[in-house]
């Protein structure tokens, strides 16, 4: 109470202040503000600034985090997204590698409005030019609130508004920038000859799209306008992990990267037809430079979140005397709104079960185990999982290890029942190597309810930085543990499929023939063999399974006739 009432005071106080003091004050600290905005905008140091002391920008950004409170709310370009703090100051960072050292010279200026005595309004403008060769007009919009916090009066930012040019985010204003008009710029490539910058120009008009693109994807025609030529291009994609530059990708590297971003997104709805926006920024003769922007949403959850990505790209005309317009220059600029890896990480369970479950959907019933393991092939880099199966021990082969629901040591095939993600096994926050976890439940298809069947699914994620994805590096199955239905808490395995299973094991076998996922098994060490790794198809080790244990315990189905069957 005796706080506050304090605070109160000094308040009062300060809207007791000489109107010329005030206004000075104002003046003073509007004026530091708009130069602090203005020489943070660039990683690059002016040239007469000497390479002894800290980068410029760095002292700039320290002033700006100083003044602002913590609850402030930014809106940048015309974005619907309101950005907090963290995603304000973020987008700040990223922004400075588009732009060159600050000219001492180039246009600058500011104003502070007529407000009460405990609010600031500044509005700064200035001119900076792009690594891309197009100058912009940046318009900064800054109020301040006067504050008192332990007796201590300050001017503190609660809202920015940033427009202008807005080259980089949000909606871009020709009459800040020195970009002709883009009306012509997209009849240029409307008469372009090259397929897929034809593309290009559709993606610009969304109307078009459905006739390139496969419903609900990602649209990704349009880079295969990327120039073939490794000296000629210019590609790179933006890496929250990276201080200050955009590292350097090949056009293979994009399109990995790319096809990764579309497995993690999509459009926001079936409908939505204007998700993809693309604006011009710069127009020459024999060059364009435009920004594409896609609202897209993470993961699978329906209303998720939307976010902007934005990707600039320069085309330039006739490269190589053939008269086409090539992508000789594509940047991915990030998301100021979220922190990737973090955002992955989120997703990527719920992403991994669902194709799971998609792939025992797409099986005719009874589900088979085995006939599911095709889902690791589309999180797997080149192919490739390490897998730990159920119990290997004593396993002198393949064929003795126990890759099929087991009991009483015969085999049994069991049938996918239900599933049980375990959001308490994902840790936060992401690290560069993680793990989650699903139990499944399975049971016999041809006996009565009564024995279940558990088994616990480990996946170890790796995260890739070129690729900015999880993959999964390594699963571990462990071996089926019978339980009591009446314990089981599980989502059921709903729609697994219609078609009619013929009641021989073969068909299963047979149908296994599609997994092209390779898995490496690792056997235990014991005392009569060493570890080693043995990379094998999913198919010979159900085929070579079959082979050790029907003889054995299922005498009515052999392997012979199996293999006539295939």
């Amino acid at each position: 109470m005796v706080a506050r009432i304090m605070n109160q005071k000094v308040l009062d106080d300060w809207m007791e202040k000489d109107n010329g003091y005030v206004e000075s004050v104002k003046n003073k600290l509007g004026e530091e503000i708009s130069q602090n905005f203005r020489w943070q905008s660039s990683f690059k140091d002016p040239l007469w600034k000497t390479a002894l002391r800290d980068p410029l920008w760095k002292s700039h950004v320290a002033l700006i985090y100083a003044a602002q409170d913590e609850n402030m709310v930014a809106e940048v370009c015309n974005s619907p997204f309101k950005m907090n703090q963290v995603q304000f100051n973020m987008f700040l960072h990223k922004n400075r590698n588009t732009f060159k050292p600050i000219d001492p010279n180039a246009p600058y200026s500011f104003n502070v409005l007529n407000t009460t005595k405990d609010v600031l309004k500044v509005v700064s403008e200035f001119q900076l030019t792009s690594w891309w060769d197009y100058n912009v007009t940046m318009i900064y919009n800054v109020e301040f609130k006067y504050q008192v916090i332990n007796k201590q009066g300050s001017y503190k930012i609660v809202h920015i508004v940033v427009g202008g040019g807005c080259t980089e985010h949000g909606v871009v204003n020709h009459e800040y920038t020195d970009v002709g008009v883009q009306k012509e710029a997209l009849e240029a490539l409307k008469q372009e000859n090259n397929r897929h910058v034809r593309a290009l120009f559709y993606i610009m008009s969304p109307g078009e799209m459905k006739y390139l693109e496969t419903d609900y994807e990602i649209p990704s025609i349009w880079l295969e306008a990327l120039e073939k030529d490794e000296e000629l291009l210019d590609a790179g994609v933006c890496n929250h992990n990276e201080e200050t530059k955009l590292p350097k990708y090949t056009g293979q590297m994009i399109k990995s990267w790319y096809r990764r971003l579309s497995q993690m997104w999509k459009p926001p709805n079936r409908t939505d037809t204007d998700y993809v926006t693309v604006q011009m920024l710069s127009v020459h003769d024999t060059e364009m430079t435009a920004r594409i922007t896609m609202r897209l949403e993470i993961g699978l959850r329906e209303n998720a979140t939307i976010h902007e990505w934005n990707f600039k790209i320069r085309l330039s005309f006739n490269k190589h005397g053939d008269n086409h317009w090539y992508i000789t220059k594509f940047h991915a600029l990030c998301p100021a709104t979220i922190d990737y890896m973090q955002e992955s990480l989120k997703h990527m369970p719920e992403l991994i079960t669902e194709n799971f479950l998609e792939e025992v959907r797409g099986q005719p019933p009874p589900v088979y185990w085995y006939s599911s393991v095709d889902f690791i092939q589309k999180f797997s880099m080149n192919g490739y999982v390490e897998a730990n199966i159920c119990e290997a021990r004593y396993a002198k082969n393949l064929t003795q290890i126990r890759l099929t629901m087991m009991h009483k040591h015969f085999l049994v095939n069991t049938t996918l029942v239900g599933y049980n993600l375990i959001p308490s096994s994902i840790k936060f926050p992401a690290t560069e190597s993680t793990t989650f976890q699903m139990d499944t439940v399975t049971k016999p298809p041809k006996k009565d309810d009564g024995w279940l069947y558990s088994q616990k699914w480990t996946f170890h994620l790796k995260w890739h930085n070129r690729d900015q994805f999880y993959y999964i590096e390594k699963l571990e199955l462990t071996c089926p543990e019978i339980l009591a239905s009446e314990n089981i808490s599980v989502t059921p395995v709903e729609d697994i499929g219609q078609q009619k299973h013929d009641g021989t094991d073969c068909t299963s076998v047979q149908d296994a023939r599609d997994v092209s996922v390779l898995i490496q098994t690792r056997q235990p060490t014991d005392s009569h063999h060493q570890n080693h790794v043995t990379t094998v198809t999913a198919l010979e080790i159900i085929t070579e399974v079959y082979a050790d244990y029907d003889h054995s315990n299922n005498p009515g189905i052999s392997q012979s006739s199996c293999n006539s069957a295939m």
